[in-house]
């Protein structure tokens, strides 16, 4: 059995990520997805049809050793909140998590399947209405691609989730029994709604053009706001009322990482022992939490860890590599 939880004590350079309720941002020119000259697997541009009919596309980084006799684990990648393209860039120069965890992986002998959100640059479909529950399934559809390919071993797959694909991933989880492996980056374990809340209040208390009484009556009015914004979109209700932790309580397997930053504003880094105390009470027996001091949402470091000043960080602004290795690592022992 693995238990474990911890606050490690290593001092590290660098990383942040995406807010738990931010605007993501879809491709404006067509991006570069292959593989670099130096690397041990190829970069396939694929497509994965979800059960509503749509198309999403995708990249496949897959070992060059991987083939019908040698089989390899994969990974399927899930973005955080709002239209993100499949490296989960943010609009910050530099920031592309999901393609540094899909290099160290595939030069580790593990595949790496990464999707446009649907509706969002190359893929179809519409964006705007689906919840957290609807890219769970385009997540399966992205699963059952992978079954077909015979390269991939499928009976050694799992999921790599950050902010909001973290929650995601868990839900996915309850309908695939067979995953072997769960990363959840910088989620939470109670309903969403305390974390808009903490992130509205932290905003307005951030504004330098407000007075103290006009932040006072700003953040009077924040339940308010939260009931508008529920009742106007079907994500918002879905995401602000979805409670992780009884996901968890449900799921005796796959095995299970969490990290989260200590300065995360966006994600409680203390709701990381609620969490994993809700996949243990499953019966799951390996889970593993921590919490990475000096990290921000991004996992990159950063002493304040504020949404709002991401992009004054010194760059380059990318996930720490010591955050990259640790989750690799990881992955390679339960996939491999």
């Amino acid at each position: 059995m693995r238990y474990s939880f911890r606050w490690t004590s290593i001092a590290f350079l660098a990383c942040a990520a995406a807010p738990i309720a931010a605007q993501g941002r879809g491709a404006a020119t067509k991006i570069d997805y292959s593989a670099p000259a130096d690397a041990p697997y190829v970069a396939e541009e694929v497509t994965v049809t979800t059960p509503m009919g749509h198309t999403l596309a995708g990249t496949l980084r897959l070992p060059k050793s991987a083939s019908r006799t040698r089989p390899v684990g994969a990974i399927v990648t899930i973005t955080g909140s709002g239209p993100e393209e499949r490296d989960e860039s943010i609009g910050i120069d530099g920031y592309r998590p999901f393609r540094q965890f899909a290099d160290s992986l595939g030069r580790r002998g593990i595949a790496v399947l990464r999707m446009d959100d649907r509706g969002t640059a190359a893929s179809k479909g519409t964006f705007k209405g689906a919840t957290s529950a609807d890219f769970a399934e385009d997540i399966r559809a992205g699963l059952a691609y992978l079954r077909t390919r015979a390269e991939i071993d499928s009976t050694h797959l799992g999921l790599l989730g950050h902010s909001e694909g973290a929650i995601i991933a868990p839900i996915v989880a309850l309908k695939e029994p067979s995953l072997r492996a769960m990363v959840l980056l910088a989620g939470v374990a109670r309903p969403a709604r305390e974390g808009l809340v903490f992130q509205l209040k932290n905003n307005i208390n951030h504004n330098a053009r407000f007075t103290q009484p006009q932040k006072d009556s700003a953040i009077a009015a924040i339940p308010q706001t939260v009931d508008r914004m529920m009742a106007a979109d079907p994500w918002m209700a879905y995401f602000l009322t979805h409670d992780p932790a009884a996901d968890a309580r449900q799921l005796k397997k796959p095995a299970v990482l969490m990290l989260t930053g200590s300065t995360d504003q966006q994600a409680d880094a203390k709701q990381i022992p609620d969490w994993m105390s809700a996949f243990v009470a499953s019966g799951n027996n390996d889970v593993t939490g921590i919490v990475l001091p000096g990290f921000n949402h991004l996992f990159v470091s950063d002493p304040d860890g504020f949404p709002g000043n991401y992009a004054k960080l010194p760059p380059p602004i990318q996930v720490d590599p010591f955050v990259v290795g640790l989750v690799a690592d990881w992955v390679v022992r339960r996939l491999k």
